[in-house]
């Protein structure tokens, strides 16, 4: 996807409020193929799990100054960094938006976009949705160029305006082709938490000018990972 043309191509602003969108190709990229990657791992947020009743509370000696029993979360915010330590990947991430039914992605290829209508990071529930580039004719790889390197426990790190770092691990990576478009439900803005990052991959026509198909990779904060 160049950053002359290339936008992810969502429905109206309303319905992507609601978390449905969809993706297609525009715009010319590096003439060259790319291979496409074997998925792994879950592409939809796994289903909410029940609540459990709270532990009885502990009596402490009288004079005895008690403890939290956990740390206080980390506020959720706007993500502004990115860093994929594996890929040596890091990324200002600049919020983009849905302007006359497209989701837009930053001109500059070494720049992710979050979607602004999408969680925040670190947000308990909801998609953190990323895209990018993968290439530019002009200026060659972009940020995202070796998503499709990413294996399933790879940690990804987000860090807000504020310094406040939320981590996610790496669980999983789809390959949709972009004459179907994406699953509604990657835009989903409930549910588990999760973190979707998205960028083009798969064959180039050079016809069109651009690759064949979506490059999807899922996260999870570390303890929705490990259940």
């Amino acid at each position: 996807m160049s950053p002359r043309h290339g936008r992810w191509r969502a429905v109206p602003l309303v319905m992507a409020l609601l978390g449905v969108a969809v993706l297609v190709t525009a715009g010319a990229e590096l003439a060259r193929d790319r291979p496409v990657p074997g998925a792994f791992g879950s592409t939809v947020a796994p289903p909410t799990r029940a609540a459990t009743a709270p532990p009885a509370p502990v009596t402490r000696p009288a004079g005895r100054a008690s403890r939290p029993a956990t740390p206080s979360p980390v506020p959720p915010g706007v993500p502004a960094l990115l860093r994929i330590p594996a890929l040596q990947i890091r990324a200002t991430v600049v919020p983009v938006d849905v302007n006359d039914g497209i989701l837009d992605v930053p001109a500059d290829p070494a720049r992710v976009g979050w979607w602004s209508a999408s969680a925040l990071a670190g947000s308990p529930t909801g998609s953190v949705v990323l895209d990018g580039h993968v290439d530019s004719a002009a200026t060659g790889p972009g940020a995202l160029f070796h998503l499709t390197d990413l294996r399933a426990g790879d940690r990804l790190v987000i860090t807000t305006p504020a310094g406040t770092r939320h981590s996610y691990v790496v669980t999983g990576r789809r390959i949709y082709p972009k004459t179907g478009g994406l699953p509604a439900d990657l835009f989903a803005p409930d549910g588990p938490p999760r973190l979707v990052l998205i960028t083009c991959g798969g064959p180039f026509d050079r016809d069109t000018g651009s690759y064949l198909d979506n490059v999807v990779a899922f996260a999870a904060p570390p303890h929705e990972a490990a259940q």
